[in-house]
């Protein structure tokens, strides 16, 4: 693949990535004006959770696992073995996606009962995993398609997997809601899923012709891989973890709360999805090629320069979501049925989640930096802790602050994990020097504070209380420009060279040029 080709790809996946989070915010505003927060839409909730859990635990294992193994399988014997083993693989894997498929079809109270939930929410529950549980195979099977087409170097389709989920769901909701309630939303799902399939499928039906493909179900080496599988699927399940028990000990609360928490957290990853992606996308690469080719001391000034922009945009996004919670809540949200207590509840925890936007940022890039650097024991270890601290803060946190503690919560858990990474990361290059890190990150969030007191001060002067549509949107609007626009003129004083390589990254962006991390 030419550089020009994976250049374009990138671009490509990134774009998908950003309009399939923007259109799951999207997803999650249809839904708060469709039908609130109520008993029905945390059994929506629960039961989606169920299907992308395992959906999303069988997409990281397959493409992580067969893309490799299909890379060595073809070197070391010829690419008619590799295919080979690859179709036994993906033969199994369909076999145990139709067995769980039919187990959560005939039996869907078992895994409902992992919510433990009163009886209204958990019929509800089970009634919505029935009309799932199809999702299930069929992410299944767009994640084999996934990592098919990536074999084949094929990368922008697969991406657009999510905008093609995201719209089912949409469209389920806006057709359905009127004449069978909250059940339009669950076979939303599973259109959704089944336009994943029906986007891949004819890419790989063109691209297959020639290959010698036939249903196996054995190969000399598929044993082995199966076994390499175990622990790739076991690190996804212990990413999926957090997700499940934020669900759960929600679901202790009253009706509506997993839903707003839900809600909250749509809204708080918002940044990252309009601005991480787009960031990352041309920088990344860079940091991981100097690592690569031990060029530590360039890969650590790159990592620095990286932390600052993310940083810079970070900041003022999370502060400003964070202060004016009630109002992004009632703008996006706060139409429909989902009235003044529906916008409440989303507004507690969404400004817990909305400072965890800066950890966020940090902790995706040091994953992948660390990646890099070959120290993915490391990132377990980290992300082990960090679970077990987040879930031990929820218990501690649920019962005085309800949703808000699971939210509060997060953040304690993500900014640990940052801490964690970083640690790592000094251990394996002794000259990395956090004092210069910190000096920095307290300069951009010294910005940050600026564009916070500021914002204070404008809602004096243009308050926001209880206004609603487009007069909320004018004044908020306004604030937020206000409040921007001190925080650039800070930025100007102790974020110079932090503004210079923003700049730079926005125009490679647009000019499709290479950027570059220029030397401290």
């Amino acid at each position: 693949m030419t550089t020009a080709r994976l250049a374009r790809a990138a671009t490509a996946v990134a774009l998908f990535g950003m309009v399939s989070r923007l259109l799951g915010l999207g997803r999650e505003i249809v839904m708060a004006g469709s039908y609130g927060a109520t008993a029905a839409t945390d059994s929506f909730v629960n039961a989606l959770l169920l299907v992308n859990l395992v959906a999303a635990v069988v997409l990281y294992a397959v493409v992580t696992v067969v893309i490799p193994v299909f890379s060595t399988e073809r070197e070391r014997v010829n690419e008619r073995s590799a295919w080979r083993l690859v179709w036994a693989l993906s033969a199994w894997v369909s076999i145990a996606l139709i067995a769980m498929t039919a187990f959560i079809a005939i039996f869907p109270d078992l895994p409902t009962a992992l919510f433990h939930l009163d009886p209204v929410r958990a019929a509800i529950t089970a009634h919505l995993v029935q009309i799932m549980a199809p999702a299930l195979l069929l992410q299944g099977i767009a994640a084999l398609l996934t990592a098919l087409l990536q074999i084949y170097d094929k990368f922008a389709v697969p991406a657009a997997v999510g905008i093609a989920f995201n719209l089912g769901i949409i469209v389920g909701i806006v057709v359905g809601r009127g004449s069978i309630g909250i059940d339009a939303a669950a076979w939303g799902v599973t259109i959704g899923a089944l336009l994943q399939v029906v986007l891949q499928l004819p890419q790989f039906l063109r691209l297959r012709r020639g290959v010698y493909l036939r249903p196996v179900f054995s190969h000399p080496r598929l044993t082995a891989v199966l076994l390499t599988a175990v622990p790739v699927a076991f690190a996804s399940v212990l990413q999926q973890i957090n997700s499940f028990t934020d669900k759960l000990f929600a679901s202790s609360l009253a009706a509506g709360r997993v839903t707003a928490l839900q809600y909250a957290n749509s809204l708080g990853a918002a940044p990252r999805a309009a601005l991480l992606i787009p960031l990352l996308t041309p920088l990344f690469p860079l940091v991981a090629r100097l690592i690569a080719e031990g060029r530590d001391e360039e890969a650590l000034r790159g990592i620095n320069r990286v932390s600052g922009l993310l940083t810079l945009t970070a900041v003022p996004a999370g502060f400003l979501i964070a202060l004016y919670a009630t109002e992004t809540a009632q703008l996006l949200l706060g139409r429909g049925q989902c009235g003044a207590t529906c916008v409440h509840e989303t507004a507690t925890p969404l400004a817990w989640y909305a400072l965890t936007t800066l950890g966020a940022f940090l902790t995706i890039f040091l994953n992948r930096a660390l990646a890099a650097a070959n120290l993915q024991r490391q990132i377990l270890i980290a992300t082990v802790i960090a679970v077990v601290v987040t879930i031990a803060f929820d218990l501690i946190l649920l019962q005085p602050l309800a949703q808000g503690g699971i939210a509060l919560a997060s953040l304690i858990g993500i900014y640990l994990n940052v801490g964690l990474y970083l640690w790592y990361l000094r251990r394996r290059f002794p000259t990395y020097d956090l004092k210069a890190l910190a000096r920095q990150q307290g300069r951009i969030t010294l910005c940050g504070m600026v564009c916070v007191i500021v914002a204070v001060g404008t809602n004096w002067m243009l308050p926001t209380d209880g206004l609603k549509s487009l007069m909320l949107l004018e004044r908020l609007t306004i604030k937020v420009f206000i409040a921007l626009l001190a925080y650039w003129i800070a930025a100007r004083f102790l974020a110079r060279n932090e503004l210079s390589d923003a700049a730079r990254v926005i125009r490679a962006l647009f000019h499709r040029q290479r950027p570059t991390i220029p030397a401290a």
